[in-house]
């Protein structure tokens, strides 16, 4: 029975897309299924992989599409210039300085589940679950942001 919990509580829902659309500066207008709406500058995403280095063109950037299933946006029908969801929702929740988003994201970013993220934090899962749905701050001085070097 243990390790079927186990291996239940290791799964975690992965962020999709329900609508994407382009705006000025390299920058994406995104709705996730769980109903957070954000929006995500790329440029220096764009800059830093030289894979999506076409992308700074305004013209094909303005074509951005969702891929299948909401697994990411795509700008040449998931071919190399696509970015997937998860990493859409982590630069998102990192650029909104909503600490529960950036902690959801941080979460998200290394695989961890709320129990994982309570061992590896020395916290209980009912503390994780609180700073996830914002209902309580993640930190009292400063956020998300001294969760960076814990699990690298």
């Amino acid at each position: 029975m243990a390790k079927i919990e186990r291996i239940m509580t290791m799964r975690e829902k992965l962020p999709r897309i329900e609508s994407a659309s382009a705006k000025d500066g390299l920058r994406l207008a995104l709705q996730f299924a769980d109903g957070w709406t954000a929006t995500v500058d790329l440029s220096r995403f764009i800059t830093d992989f030289t894979s999506l280095a076409a992308l700074a063109d305004p013209a094909l950037f303005a074509q951005a599409s969702i891929d299948e299933w909401g697994a990411g946006v795509t700008w040449d029908n998931e071919g190399p210039l696509s970015i997937a969801a998860t990493t859409l929702y982590w630069l998102a929740a990192e650029q909104s300085g909503e600490d529960s988003q950036r902690f959801d994201a941080w979460m998200a970013q290394h695989g961890f589940s709320s129990s994982k993220a309570a061992g590896v934090l020395g916290m209980t899962r009912r503390s994780i679950i609180s700073y996830r749905t914002g209902s309580q701050p993640t930190h009292p001085q400063g956020g998300g942001a001294g969760l960076q070097g814990v699990g690298s």
